[in-house]
């Protein structure tokens, strides 16, 4: 389970990084390379559109309205399958501005091959 962890850990915490080169390793060392991400109508695939999802997630939310993505809870696994819940949370006031739940379908290497966010408020 500390694999599982760590990994919904590590996906989440892609979302709130600042640094730009820091940002792209995150993203090459979790996603595989062909890795698709799907949330609402965004549906990218392969490090490029990837790093332009998180990059723009990460603007938006994270530098522009100073929210934090925090630590998934409610964490499950199968084989190949890790469920999670998110939230984003107001950085000075810890309001809850949006929360959700998380899939990753997991490679043999285990690398994301496909994320699937939805939102629930």
């Amino acid at each position: 389970m500390d694999e599982v962890r760590t990994l919904a850990e590590r996906f989440v915490r892609v979302w709130n990084e600042r640094d730009p080169e820091r940002r792209s390793a995150m993203v090459r060392s979790l996603w595989a390379m062909d890795g698709r991400h799907l949330m609402g109508t965004q549906d990218v695939r392969g490090y490029q559109a990837l790093e332009e999802r998180v990059a723009a997630s990460n603007r938006h939310n994270v530098v522009e309205k100073d929210y934090i993505f925090r630590a998934p809870t409610a964490i499950q696994s199968l084989p190949g399958v890790i469920k999670f819940r998110w939230d984003m949370a107001r950085r000075d006031s810890d309001d809850v501005v949006s929360h959700g739940v998380g899939f990753l379908i997991i490679d043999d290497q285990g690398r994301i091959r496909c994320d699937y966010l939805f939102a629930e408020s």
